[in-house]
């Protein structure tokens, strides 16, 4: 489905409908994005269905499998679709895609745009797939079905989060000029932005009760590092997705630990991260999986809630705190917000038992998602070393029997 006037696949329905992008195609699995949790509002030839192989045309080329849990969204025009293959042959060919070798194959003779056309993919040819992809494409399947049931349920809370902090203070009008309470003009800054920010915090307080950060939690000092302690790594911004959860793949090579650039305090379970980052505000809820000399760099301020962290690291996320956080953003470019300036962004007080629900639920996502993920690098593991044994390639990745078993598991 194309957005363009013109193009082949146009529909002027794709302006308001969810859409896979390419940014939504990983490797093997489909990435996400909130809008994609909603219901299909169309059907077509240009909507994913159960099986199907879905790939991006440019360069770097990925292809992920559509599990039957998936959304039946359409694909936007700069992805294809493949369909009606057996599952084994569809994960077989996933596999395959996915790996360089078989990309330049599709990409050799593109050109300058580095772009699959189909005639390309089309005279593609592959080995037949392996016996113990029979197996193996069900373990898959049923893996990717389990991730996206799990960032459902913490969809779902979140939205519920989304809905709580769904207030329209009246907004002032930088342009024409407004009347504002004299209690707003405080003595740190009179910057137009600064006190249209302090105009809407205080309805946020006197009209709906909402308190300021500093009032729910404590912050630590912002002391660095003098060394680096031995085998310590450090929690980046690039670590923090959308789903709270503090993501360190000890497979990803990373740059060292800049001890002038990190906070002297190792994380430990129930901290709540909040990037200083303004223009794209990030939360990671810290739960008690967290490895021994872990430390967060500058760009996060600590914060220790009495109760339900997770909960409130939830409520931090939401669109309504995030465009708060956005607005407190200063510099030349209005990228990052002073640290002592993040306390003062109000936050709405949610029932204790509506918090305590979201708590487990934050944590139950985490708990599963990192059994999810080291059951998926098992099973990446098991799919090289079928790859490999197919083109001929030395077996370096031990027996597949016991890898498929503990991904079952």
């Amino acid at each position: 489905m194309s957005e363009t006037p013109g193009a082949d696949t146009f529909d002027p329905r794709a302006a308001t409908t969810p859409i896979y992008r390419q940014s939504n195609i990983g490797l093997l699995q489909l990435v996400l994005s909130p809008e994609h949790w909603e219901s299909p509002r169309l059907a077509g030839r240009w909507c994913v269905q159960p099986g199907d192989v879905v790939l991006n045309k440019l360069a770097p080329l990925r292809a992920a499998l559509v599990p039957p849990a998936a959304r039946r969204h359409p694909v936007d025009g700069n992805s294809i679709i493949v369909r009606g293959l057996s599952r084994p042959v569809a994960t077989w060919l996933a596999i395959c895609l996915n790996r360089n070798e078989y990309a330049q194959l599709l990409l050799i003779e593109s050109g300058i745009l580095r772009r699959v056309g189909l005639g390309a993919l089309a005279a593609l040819r592959l080995p037949p797939p392996p016996p113990e992809l029979e197996m193996s494409s069900v373990v898959l399947r049923d893996l990717l079905d389990e991730s996206i049931l799990v960032g459902e349920e913490l969809h779902r809370a979140a939205a519920e989060a989304a809905r709580e902090t769904a207030v329209s203070p009246s907004k002032v009008d930088l342009r024409s000029g407004s009347f504002v309470s004299g209690a707003v003009l405080s003595s740190d800054s009179w910057l137009p932005t600064w006190v249209a920010q302090r105009a809407s915090q205080t309805e946020l307080s006197g009209q709906y009760g909402w308190l300021p950060l500093g009032a729910l939690a404590l912050t630590s000092d912002r002391t660095r590092l003098k060394r680096c302690p031995d085998g310590a790594r450090a929690v980046r911004l690039g670590d923090v997705g959308g789903d709270l959860l503090v993501r360190l793949d000890p497979s990803v090579e990373v740059s060292p630990l800049q001890p002038g650039r990190t906070l002297d305090q190792p994380l430990i379970g129930g901290e709540v991260l909040l990037s200083t980052l303004g223009s794209s505000p990030r939360t990671a809820y810290v739960d008690g999986a967290i490895p021994r000399r872990v430390f967060p760099t500058d760009s996060w301020v600590r914060l220790r809630f009495r109760e339900t962290p997770a909960a409130w690291a939830l409520l931090l996320s939401t669109p309504t705190i995030c465009r708060q956080i956005g607005g407190l953003a200063v510099g030349s470019v209005q990228q990052f917000v002073p640290p002592e300036m993040l306390m003062s962004v109000y936050l709405p007080i949610i029932e204790p038992e509506v918090r305590e629900r979201w708590q487990r639920t934050v944590e139950r996502h985490h708990d599963r998602r990192r059994d999810l993920e080291h059951r998926w690098s098992l099973l990446n593991v098991s799919f090289m070393r079928i790859f490999d044994q197919v083109h001929g390639v030395m077996d370096s990745y031990g027996s597949g029997p016991g890898v498929e078993s503990e991904v079952r598991r």
